[in-house]
């Protein structure tokens, strides 16, 4: 939302669906879901063992959970041009990371930014102009569990 957010001017208000209802153009609307990929990186979960960073000693487990992650941005304005501006500011503020996704964050990939298009029903919808642009991409959800280590005997048993 922060980087759609600072793309647009600040007279464009940025919200999530469902907290549109009282809201006067200009804005954009993100209606957003996010959809596990269980065949993802060979459907296991297990990633690698946690360890600790002086003693290399194992300490956990962490697995991994990808998804992928589509937001619709809706454009709402009064004006024509302005909803092809936004649309084309939301295009310039996300295309950067399909060629380099960390530049986002280290645990996204494959970004892609869909092509604009005209949303607007002149019957429904007389008094402004609709748009939209779906950008999508995956990312991994990182979850640890921490195990018990055996760290010294504290006894031997003879087994004579």
């Amino acid at each position: 939302m922060a980087a759609l957010d600072s793309a647009l001017p600040a007279e464009v208000g940025v919200r999530t669906a469902g907290g549109d209802g009282d809201a006067k153009p200009p804005y954009v609307v993100v209606r957003w879901r996010s959809e596990r990929l269980p065949e993802e990186n060979g459907a296991n979960p297990f990633a690698d063992f946690t360890r600790d960073s002086q003693t290399g000693t194992a300490t956990g487990r962490e697995f991994h959970q990808y998804f992928e992650f589509t937001a619709d941005c809706v454009v709402r304005v009064y004006d024509e041009g302005d909803r092809d501006t936004y649309l084309d500011r939301i295009d310039d503020a996300f295309l950067p990371y399909e060629y380099d996704s960390s530049a986002f964050h280290d645990d996204t990939a494959e970004w892609r930014v869909g092509g604009s298009e005209p949303r607007s029903n002149p019957v429904v919808e007389p008094d402004w102009y609709e748009g939209g642009k779906v950008v999508r991409f995956k990312y991994v959800k990182r979850v640890t569990q921490a195990a018990d280590a055996l760290g010294t005997t504290q006894r031997n048993i003879d087994a004579e």
